[in-house]
């Protein structure tokens, strides 16, 4: 029982941690008008499908099929992040977006995906092959309503920037907000 509610506590650390990684994301795109590439989008997706496995443990039951979802989506987000760095890894080459204590967001996410793959699979080992039904609490609650603010907030984002196409791998504009002005302006 004393797993189960560390494990609880745990989850929703894991989630505040990467919803937080996506809000400063957000946040950098909205002040500094730095848009998200199309790899960058992968990146944000792949920390909410991270999240949707311990979203299950805290709301249904906890399994180690939920830690193998975390798992899975950690290894797929790695390589994406693993692909990204690799691009910029030589020196001059340039970068894409800013830094955050001297290191890109695509660089965050690998050390983020690795450590939350490192979690998931001790806590899957911890948690064994027993079904535990979740506690309902309300601080879960807000932790996930505040994620899924973040994920309705960048789906709309994202169909601003690429609207019905593939997103541009160097973004300038949106693509939304271009097609308005170029109805207002040229009817």
């Amino acid at each position: 029982m004393k797993n189960f509610k560390l494990l609880n506590i745990l989850d929703s650390l894991v989630i505040l941690g990467l919803t937080l990684m996506l809000v400063l994301a957000f946040e950098d795109q909205l002040s500094d008008h730095d848009l998200p590439c199309a790899l960058c989008v992968m990146l944000r997706m792949g920390l909410y499908a991270m999240s949707y496995g311990l979203i299950l443990n805290l709301t249904h039951a906890r399994k180690q099929t939920n830690y193998l979802l975390v798992i899975l989506a950690s290894t797929i987000e790695i390589i994406i992040s693993i692909e990204f760095v690799a691009r910029h890894i030589v020196p001059g080459s340039g970068s894409y977006g800013d830094t955050v204590l001297h290191l890109h967001m695509y660089t965050w996410s690998l050390i983020a995906s690795t450590i939350v793959l490192i979690y998931a699979t001790i806590a899957g080992l911890i948690n064994g092959t027993t079904i535990q039904v979740a506690a309902k609490n309300n601080w879960v609650k807000y932790i996930i309503g505040f994620m899924l603010l973040t994920l309705c907030a960048n789906i709309i984002s994202t169909a601003m920037e690429c609207g019905p196409y593939s997103c541009p791998s160097d973004p300038s504009n949106y693509w939304l907000i271009s097609k308005i002005h170029t109805y207002i302006t040229h009817p």
